[in-house]
């Protein structure tokens, strides 16, 4: 029995020493765990902080336009605001001044595929036809279907993620009572390079006549039929803020420019959106 016992004692100092080992490690586990959720819990105070002061930028923005003379749904503005001592920019974009794909006419969403895609003519004339198709379907009640946000355009057969990504910025799908048509007036310059048949210089020279006197603009060399220099009522507020922790939240607000029943304000919130982009996390 003596003999057998060393071994014994052995095997229970190697069994030991291995929970030991195991808890070491289980502890180990727990602590980074725990430092994840707390750096975790850090960031979303940041974010959640972050957005409530881009909601308070935009919404002062909102009453700089109200007391405005201009009329705010005509030409993209860049709006100076302060709140808790800090600077803000909230850019103000006429809906219109981007092309609909509810309503834009199969042209000009051919011309948005040839020139924002990098797509042949036939191959643009194709997938705006489909398009048009995709938009037009009905559901089961019978009623056309139109896209909800512009990523439905993944539904349309033939587009694929990198064809969506390079025309993202220039699409709009929440405009009310489109006609189709872009306000060259409020279009970003990528926008007016597409209605110019992809010509950057022109599309440049364009841009900066109207910034520096729209009343002088020219666009007898885009086709009258995509062109429509009215005001929108539907306006995209937008605004950065930085995070301590590197990075930036962005928020947009979807304003709709009539008075609401509601709350008596001259305008309507149809819906807000925010993305926050940062510097990885390292561990530890």
């Amino acid at each position: 029995m003596k003999r057998h016992s060393v071994p014994r004692r052995g095997m229970a100092l190697l069994a030991v020493l291995w929970v030991v080992a195991a808890m070491g490690l289980a502890v180990t586990g727990i602590v980074q765990m725990v430092r994840n959720e707390i750096k975790a819990a850090g960031m979303q105070r940041q974010i959640l902080l972050a957005s409530t002061k881009a909601d308070a930028f935009i919404l002062l923005a909102l009453q700089n336009m109200q007391t405005s003379p201009s009329e705010p749904g005509r030409n993209p503005q860049e709006l100076m605001v302060k709140f808790e001592d800090e600077d803000s920019t909230v850019s103000v974009l006429p809906l219109n001044g981007l092309i609909d794909i509810n309503s834009a006419p199969v042209k000009l969403l051919a011309e948005m595929y040839r020139y924002a895609a990098a797509l042949s003519q036939h191959e643009a004339q194709i997938l705006a036809q489909s398009t048009q198709q995709t938009r037009q379907a009905k559901n089961a009640n019978g009623v056309q279907q139109n896209f909800d946000a512009t990523e439905d355009l993944l539904q349309v057969p033939g587009m694929t993620y990198n064809l969506y990504a390079s025309l993202a910025e220039f699409v709009t799908a929440d405009l009310r009572n489109g006609t189709g048509r872009v306000n060259v007036l409020a279009a970003p310059q990528g926008v007016i390079q597409i209605l110019t048949g992809g010509n950057m210089a022109r599309a440049a020279t364009l841009t900066a006549q109207r910034n520096a006197d729209a009343k002088a603009l020219d666009t007898s060399f885009i086709d009258p039929e995509l062109v429509d220099m009215a005001s929108s009522s539907t306006l995209r507020l937008q605004t950065q803020v930085a995070l301590p922790s590197d990075g930036f939240l962005q928020k947009s607000w979807l304003v709709y420019w009539a008075v609401d029943p509601r709350s008596g304000l001259p305008w309507r919130v149809i819906g807000k959106q925010q993305t926050v982009s940062r510097a990885t996390l390292s561990g530890g």
